[in-house]
């Protein structure tokens, strides 16, 4: 019996390669690593040593039920650690890591925390200068909900909505404030490890992340895992 349970939850998918962590080689080991855009269109490829257990066990997974031990993988709001393997990318779940992902670049400090590059905290509205790595949510076109999909079967799709988790009323609260920075018509969002909440806004000028501020996991999606580690 696989010592690695599928995770149950939101699991990430046709996301770009700079919304995941991943795990790479080195000639010292395995090493975290991150891509990072600038707004000057670089992209810089970061690696941190500081984090090995959090590689082996991404590696444990990979190899338990792939080849490589290397590949991406995902930290959602919870802190729990989402390892997609194979061709089909089954998702697995490989334990909650606690420990704060930084990256050190250019004399700076890249995280998911909600802080610019001086270490002041970010106000909703303000430009994300941090990471893109996180969980896609989805902002419904009305917005008055929030869900993510999930493919519980061959050919089918679900959507798993806030409003069936939490009830209309605090579904709807959520939404508004989303839905006051991505405006009329929905649409994709993110959620990370530091509950972090950001995304894309197309603007006059082009393409600008916001930050549109920190969920609350008491009105949230609850734990997915909680039910599992019960059973």
């Amino acid at each position: 019996m696989s010592e690695f349970f599928l995770f149950p939850g939101n699991c990430p998918r046709n996301v770009s390669k700079d919304a995941k962590y991943g795990v790479k080689s080195s000639r010292k080991g395995s090493l975290v690593g991150l891509t990072y855009c600038t707004d000057d269109d670089e992209r810089w490829h970061m690696t941190t040593e500081a984090h090995p257990e959090l590689a082996e066990l991404v590696s444990a997974v990979k190899t338990t039920h792939g080849k490589s031990p290397y590949g991406p993988f995902y930290v959602n709001e919870y802190k729990q650690v989402i390892v997609p393997v194979g061709e089909s990318s089954e998702y697995y779940f490989a334990g909650t890591y606690e420990t704060p992902l930084r990256f050190e670049f250019d004399k700076m400090t890249i995280s998911g925390e909600a802080r610019d590059f001086d270490g002041r905290p970010l106000q909703p509205g303000d430009t994300w200068v941090g990471p893109h790595a996180g969980i896609p949510y989805v902002l419904t076109a009305a917005g008055d909900d929030i869900y993510y999909r999930t493919w519980p079967r061959p050919d089918v799709e679900k959507r798993v909505k806030l409003s069936s988790k939490r009830g209309k009323s605090a579904a709807q609260q959520i939404a508004r404030l989303i839905s006051a920075f991505k405006g009329s018509g929905g649409g994709r969002f993110y959620v990370n490890e530091f509950g972090s909440v950001f995304s894309p806004i197309n603007e006059s000028e082009g393409l600008r992340y916001v930050h549109f501020g920190q969920i609350d996991l008491d009105s949230w999606f609850p734990d997915p895992v909680a039910p599992v580690a019960v059973a």
